[in-house]
C-alpha cells in the first residue's frame, strides 16, 4: 500500500443498473481508500426524431427527452444517496453518448481515474458499441470496469 493516495479525482458512471451500482462501490471503495473526491456521472441520451419515430407514429421527442431526463434524475438521486456523507462528491449529468461524454468528463474534470460497470449503461448505448471498451481506449486514464457474474452462468467463486 502506497504511503500517499493514488487516486485524487475519481469519476464513477451510474445509470442505475446492477452494473453501475457495482461500479459505484467500486469507487466508493477506492475513494475511501485515497481520501480521493468522487464525480458521479449520468449520461442522458439525446431523443431526436429519427429515435421517436422508431417507437412508433405519434410519439413526441420531447417528451421522450423529458423521460429521459427524470429518469437520470433519479437515478442520481439514489447513487448520491447511496453515498457516506463524509465522501466529498459531485453530482455531474451530462446529454449525448456515453462513451464520449464520460471521456469527456474525465478531461474537463480533471479526473485521475474513471469506474464503470462492464454492460449495462442502456440499450441506446449499447446500439453504437461497448461503452466501457470506449473508455478504456480513451480516457487515457486509469479505468476500472466492474463485471458481475453471468446469472447464466454458474457462479465460478471469482471475486468481483
Amino acid at each position: 500500500m502506497p504511503d500517499r493516495p493514488v487516486f485524487k479525482n475519481i469519476l464513477v458512471a451510474v445509470d442505475g443498473s446492477r452494473h453501475s451500482d457495482l461500479a459505484l462501490s467500486m469507487a466508493l471503495a477506492i475513494a475511501e481508500r485515497d481520501h480521493a473526491r468522487l464525480g458521479v456521472l449520468t449520461v442522458v441520451p439525446n431523443v431526436n426524431e429519427s429515435a421517436a419515430l422508431a417507437y412508433g407514429a405519434g410519439v413526441d421527442p420531447v417528451a421522450l427527452q423529458g423521460d429521459a431526463d427524470h429518469a437520470a434524475d433519479k437515478t442520481m438521486r439514489e447513487a448520491i444517496e447511496a453515498i457516506p456523507e463524509n465522501q466529498p462528491v459531485d453530482s455531474i449529468t451530462r446529454h449525448g453518448h456515453a462513451g464520449a461524454e464520460i471521456v469527456a468528463q474525465v478531461r474537463d474534470g480533471h479526473h485521475d481515474a474513471v469506474v464503470l460497470g462492464a454492460r449495462g449503461l442502456g440499450r441506446i448505448a449499447a446500439a453504437f458499441g461497448s461503452v466501457s471498451n470506449h473508455v478504456l481506449h480513451h480516457a487515457g486514464v486509469a479505468v476500472f470496469i466492474g463485471h458481475l457474474p453471468d446469472a447464466d452462468q454458474p457462479d465460478s467463486g471469482e471475486q468481483v
